[in-house]
């Protein structure tokens, strides 16, 4: 984030064009005041008089200014002010959003789920400004009873929505080119710096208000025509409810001290959902609200470290030491005062504060309760002295046999060492100091997986086989069992072949014995068939003597 040239640009209010340019060098005694409530800021310097800027800065013209965060904030000049002994004139500003409130009017109505950009539209109709960025995507209604102008809707608008306003001004070149309102869900940054006293805290206050303190809440929203929604109906018949803690802390002779709520929204609330938002109201009012006033040296601008400026809205940490208790607290700057020129000047009001609890102070707070409490109670400190002693021989003996401990891991670290076996693989054999018993060799000069020995004390013994050799006598005895093998199986080859031989002949003799056979059965099928014609003749014979 850059440094703000400190360059105002002075707006003539019925052309809207920039008649004028002050040098921060040209004016002098310049504060600027904001509040994040209410949008409240306000803007006043001196310059001379006589001058041609001078003479820009009347009434309803516009000054534009960047702040640190780098937005340009439009102000309207409300007064001037000539002082004749130093010939200067003093100028007077607030935000030119305070003219919205002259600049229409909403009629009552209902406006039904609208979004926060349809709220803005509706309450910037016919107005300079211009809706810029939002940060909110749901849908609300709002019940609008009464005539109001366009700055009091808007206002109502972040509250129904929980969003924060932020009025900027466009600039382009030298052309003053437009107003935007933007609606976010919260101004500034967590920018994590620690103002501490004596360094860039120069002063503080802390400021505790019990005005607002109240034991019994009374909550009451006004429904449709003259009806008040309260929660009697759901809080045995009470209208209101309590804080017991608060009570016996804040009573005064047995009463209540009660507070009213009404909130802030325009929804349609039930009775139960005002008793919700009762419930959130009341721990707020239970205990003091507490504010810090800080006069903080700006040492972003002294020393010039930009990211070191506190802008409206940023949480910081703040640290004073000096405070009883100690004072560690985060908190969000709600309001300023800034001078451009001055940066001595700077002064913040911290609030929406979370203190940060040191817990050495507590530990001590509790140490000094508990003595305070034992008082002159002789024996319940005997006991506790006791108990410490205890403690201590207790602590003595884990000491111990920490000790023992150790002795042990290293004995095993020594028995480790003993134990281990170094094997080297090399070529040829290792000079470096073997050991005897302890040392392999790997002797891999005719290749791997090589042959392992193992160191005597006067050479390299082997340790186990040679492979290549256990390989070559494999070999051989294989090709020995192959060889006798197909011996063997040649010569009964041989003999297959010379018994098949014999079968083929006998096969050969039994079928020239079956061929004769068929043979002589076809002969005496010849004569059998002449016997039988022979027989067929006498027989024709014989019938024929009989017929005659």
């Amino acid at each position: 984030m850059r440094t703000p040239s400190g360059i105002l640009h002075v707006v003539d209010f019925q052309t809207e064009q920039i008649v004028s340019t002050i040098q921060s060098k040209d004016y002098w005694d310049d504060k600027r005041h904001w509040e994040i409530k209410n949008n409240i800021d306000k803007f006043d310097f001196t310059t001379a008089d006589g001058t041609e800027q001078a003479a820009t800065l009347m009434q309803q013209n516009l000054v534009l200014k960047e702040v640190r965060s780098g937005v340009i904030v439009p102000y309207v000049i409300t007064e001037a002010e000539k002082v004749s002994n130093d010939r200067s004139v003093i100028t007077y500003a607030s935000g030119e959003w305070v003219l919205l409130a002259k600049a229409g009017v909403i009629n009552p109505q209902r406006i039904e789920g609208k979004t926060v950009n349809e709220f803005i539209d509706i309450a910037l109709t016919g107005t300079k400004w211009k809706r810029g960025r939002t940060e909110y995507p749901g849908f609300h209604t709002m019940t609008i009873n009464e005539p109001i102008d366009p700055l009091k809707l808007l206002k109502d608008i972040a509250s129904l929505f929980d969003l924060e306003i932020v009025y900027r001004a466009e600039v382009v070149g030298n052309q003053f080119v437009g107003r935007y309102v933007d609606m976010v869900k919260k101004r500034g940054r967590e920018i994590g710096k620690e103002v501490t006293l004596g360094k860039d805290l120069m002063g503080i206050k802390r400021i505790e208000n019990s005005q607002n303190i109240c034991t019994a809440l009374i909550g009451f929203v006004k429904g449709e025509g003259d009806k008040i929604i309260t929660v009697e109906s759901i809080n045995n018949g009470l209208p209101y409810i309590v804080d017991n803690d608060a009570f016996q802390r804040w009573n005064e002779k047995g009463k209540h001290k009660f507070g009213f709520y009404t909130p802030e929204t325009e929804e349609d609330i039930t009775p139960g959902r005002l008793m919700t938002l009762m419930k959130t109201e009341m721990k707020k009012r239970v205990n003091t609200s507490v504010s810090y006033e800080v006069e903080a040296q700006s040492i972003g601008r002294v020393f010039g470290l930009a990211h070191e400026l506190i802008n409206e809205g940023d949480t910081i940490r703040i640290k004073d030491t000096g405070f009883t208790p100690k004072l560690y607290l985060e908190a969000r700057a709600i309001a300023g005062d800034e001078s451009f020129k001055d940066p001595m000047q700077d002064k913040y009001v911290f609030g929406d504060y979370r203190e940060i609890v040191d817990p050495n102070e507590e530990l001590r707070k509790l140490y000094n309760k508990v003595l305070a409490s034992l008082g002159s109670k002789q024996e319940i400190l005997d006991q506790l002295d006791k108990l410490v002693k205890e403690t201590a021989e207790k602590a003595n003996d884990a000491q111990k046999e920490s000790e023992s401990a150790k002795k042990i891991v290293e004995k095993v670290q020594e028995n480790l060492k003993n134990n281990t076996v170094n094997i080297i693989e090399a070529k040829n054999p290792p000079m470096d100091n073997p050991i005897v018993g302890k040392t392999l060799w790997r002797d891999i000069s005719n290749g791997k997986p090589g042959i392992l020995k193992v160191w005597n004390g006067k050479g390299w013994e082997l340790l186990i086989p040679d492979v290549e050799s256990i390989k070559k006598d494999t070999l051989e005895q294989v090709n020995k069992d192959i060889q006798l093998t197909k011996e063997e199986l040649n010569k009964k080859v041989e003999e297959a072949q010379s018994e098949t031989n014999g079968q083929f002949k006998e096969v050969k003799n039994s079928l020239q014995e079956v061929s004769q056979t068929i043979k002589n059965v076809q002969n005496s099928q010849g004569e059998i068939n002449r016997t039988v014609s022979e027989i067929k003749q006498t027989n024709e014979s014989f019938t024929k003597s009989i017929e005659s």
